[in-house]
């Protein structure tokens, strides 16, 4: 085969299989509910979960729980760690900021989603196209994946809390906990991957 032959394939498909909305439905509000922290043992990933916790504490009447692991970042969680998070209304998953731990991350929340709790995968900006690609290759555009500033494993404990859990971050936890499904297919699909797709046209 000569240089000419050679031909660039988009590792993308071109079509996604039409699974339906397998998003959770969603909560009325969050007051009163019981919110799962669910971390993938990624470097400041509890950090930021007990962060987000708490100002979600502090803005509303819930009930957050302490961090739940799982043993590996780079492999699915074990069946009683989903059996522990299916106990809450909503799950905080964090989070993707390499190839293997965002699929993994993705994996489990497309678990927790199936099952009926509402979930919300937390991704670094660097990731969070590959994400989404996933999300919309399992027929789950709708999954809210909230983007946090890239990197986070490198910042102390107390700069993960002041520089990466901002108010944009916890208003897109609270929408995305309470929006109707095929509102956030609206609002999520594409939105990490359209620039991405049209770069390889």
């Amino acid at each position: 085969m000569t240089s000419q032959d050679e031909e660039i394939l988009n590792p993308f498909a071109d079509e996604i299989e039409a699974k339906g909305t397998v998003l959770a439905d969603r909560l009325s509000t969050v007051d009163s509910v019981r919110i799962g922290l669910f971390s993938n043992t990624k470097k400041n990933a509890d950090y930021f979960l007990r962060e987000v916790g708490a100002q979600l504490e502090a803005d509303y009447d819930v009930d957050v729980s302490e961090v739940v692991y799982k043993d590996v970042a780079t492999s699915a969680a074990d069946e009683d760690i989903y059996e522990e998070l299916l106990g809450y209304d909503a799950v905080l998953i964090a989070y993707g900021d390499c190839g293997s731990c965002s699929s993994w991350t993705m994996h489990d929340s497309f678990q927790l989603e199936e099952a009926g709790v509402p979930t919300v995968v937390f991704c670094t900006e660097e990731f969070t196209t590959l994400c989404q690609y996933e999300a919309e290759n399992q027929g789950v555009p709708g999954l809210p994946i909230v983007e946090i500033e890239h990197p986070i494993a490198d910042l102390s404990p107390e700069a993960v809390a002041s520089d990466r859990v901002t108010d944009d971050i916890l208003t897109s936890v609270t929408e995305a906990l309470t929006t109707d499904p095929e509102v956030l297919v609206d609002l999520y699909q594409g939105k990490y991957t359209g620039a991405a797709s049209s770069e390889l046209v």
